[in-house]
């Protein structure tokens, strides 16, 4: 399937300029590469750091992170105003931005597997589906507690409240810093809270917390985070191209990537701890 999808890439991306031209218009150039992020998604901040690390140190591009919220983000990319970005979550929570866009951009591969997203309580809330916090609307203070405005999460959390029919809930829009620090106080002093979760996420291995069963799947059954960039990077950097191709990282390790920097170790510097500790992985994407 990998060869498959490379093959497909190489000929969309090579439509409209021959390889050869490629290569004497950008013999010994390394032109600086633009990727997107969104700053308040611990996520997002650490895959892109860890990319934009490897292709300065390994493949000699200068590289700006750009950031913005995730409507925006998929716009720069769509546009031109960015080559690149690695927090497209697929297929449910950014199908949105991803259908207004799918003819201008091209999709490289995923960058972790196996996520999941919903609304999650603590463990000591007798809830266990999102249909039940209705009979308890006045113990959640009449909220479910979501992220940044713009979010897919926060998108699908206002279909389910129509979905489930939670008729005294709304949802109120934070940060994800804001609403795991709700999320924190609420623990801490058994109060009822309902939030919305997604993995991976250091919250997980931090708090004794669960997700709400979603049979009408609003939340989708799962996915992964996927590699997009503007088709015009193959004409940029063919090296810088495909090495979005082959960036993948377990999610069990970006997970605990997570966790460090929220105990205190700067981005940049746990970054740095991990590509040195896992030489494999780096090279085969710049294989």
């Amino acid at each position: 399937m990998k060869k498959f999808k490379r093959i497909a890439i190489t000929l969309l991306a090579a439509a409209g300029l021959s390889v050869g031209a490629l290569s004497s218009a950008y013999a010994g150039d390394k032109p600086a590469i633009k990727i997107g992020y969104v700053q308040s998604w611990p996520s997002s901040v650490i895959t892109t750091t860890l990319a934009a690390t490897v292709i300065k140190q390994r493949l000699g591009n200068s590289v700006d992170m750009v950031a913005s919220a995730a409507g925006p983000m998929w716009e720069a990319v769509a546009s031109g105003h960015t080559d690149a970005m690695l927090t497209a979550w697929l297929p449910t929570t950014h199908k949105f931005y991803y259908q207004k866009v799918w003819n201008k951009v091209i999709l490289m591969g995923p960058n972790v597997m196996g996520t999941k997203l919903g609304i999650a309580v603590p463990k000591y809330v007798p809830v266990n589906t999102i249909a039940g916090l209705e009979k308890y609307a006045a113990k959640f203070n009449d909220r479910i507690v979501g992220v940044g405005a713009g979010a897919g999460i926060n998108m699908n959390t206002k279909k389910a409240i129509k979905a489930y029919g939670l008729k005294s809930f709304h949802l109120q829009t934070s940060s994800t810093a804001a609403m795991t620090a709700q999320l924190q106080r609420a623990i801490k002093n058994k109060q009822w809270i309902a939030v919305t979760a997604w993995t991976p996420m250091w919250m997980w291995a931090k708090f004794d917390i669960k997700f709400l069963k979603d049979p009408k799947h609003i939340y989708g059954t799962g996915g992964y985070i996927q590699n997009v960039v503007n088709p015009e990077l193959y004409h940029k950097s063919e090296q810088v191209f495909w090495f979005f191709n082959r960036f993948e990282i377990p999610r069990q390790q970006l997970s605990a990537l997570m966790l460090e920097v929220k105990n205190g170790t700067p981005v940049k510097v746990a970054v740095e701890k991990w590509i040195k500790a896992h030489p494999k992985l780096v090279n085969s994407w710049v294989s």
